[in-house]
């Protein structure tokens, strides 16, 4: 490759639309911000686990055509590939992925917990950062491993992992940041917002040791 490959801004931002100069020029922002819409619209909760794991595989196949069209501008002979037996990976089969998926059930029932007894405004910029990130830390773990197999430049995977994993830290970052803040508004529940704190670090570790490393078997049964 003549120049260094740089991935699209979309695929390492957070997607705080809001706060981004960039949103009318993002094809990102215009997907999400219709996807939102349409559930609303129908009388859906979008953040609802079973509605967000959905949207979920639509984002893993969507990105998949991303990638295919990355393929294309790379000069990868897609009508060979086409001819193979392509693999499919499983995100469940990764440590990086279960541990961000563990965090998002055990945050996703602590938010629905607090909706119900109302959100004090002196915690309201810290709970809208732990409902934003508890989805999007999951959905970029599940990107990352589904990136595993592609067979792409190495320089290419390099600056996807590489990007993938900026935002997945940040994310993790601004939820410690909001849990701590919480913790000490919020005494009695302690111990929840402690367990999400802790899975946070361990998510951070795994990452710090090894993102390919896969859930051992006999663990699993």
């Amino acid at each position: 490759m003549s120049e260094k490959f740089k991935p699209p801004p979309f695929n390492y931002c957070d997607y705080r639309c809001e706060r981004c100069d960039e949103r009318e020029r993002c094809r990102v922002y215009k997907d999400n911000a219709e996807r939102i819409l349409n559930h609303y619209a129908k009388g859906e909760d979008p953040y609802d686990p079973e509605i967000f794991f959905k949207d979920l595989h639509d984002i893993f196949e969507k990105t998949h055509n991303m990638l295919t069209e990355m393929a294309e501008k790379e000069g990868i002979d897609l009508e060979q590939a086409a001819k193979e037996e392509i693999p499919e990976e499983n995100p469940e089969e990764y440590k990086i992925y279960c541990l961000a998926h563990e965090y998002y059930r055990e945050a996703n029932r602590f938010i629905k917990e607090l909706e119900k007894t109302g959100i004090p405004e002196t915690m309201r910029e810290d709970f809208q950062d732990l409902v934003w990130y508890h989805t999007l830390i999951t959905a970029k773990s599940g990107r990352l491993v589904s990136g595993f197999i592609d067979d792409f430049d190495e320089e290419v995977q390099q600056a996807e992992e590489e990007g993938t994993l900026k935002v997945i830290n940040k994310g993790i970052t601004l939820s410690k940041n909001a849990l701590q803040n919480m913790l000490n508004k919020l005494p009695d529940h302690l111990y929840t917002i402690a367990h999400l704190m802790e899975l946070l670090k361990t998510l951070e570790q795994q990452i710090q040791t090894d993102i390919h490393e896969k859930v051992d078997e006999e663990a699993k049964t």
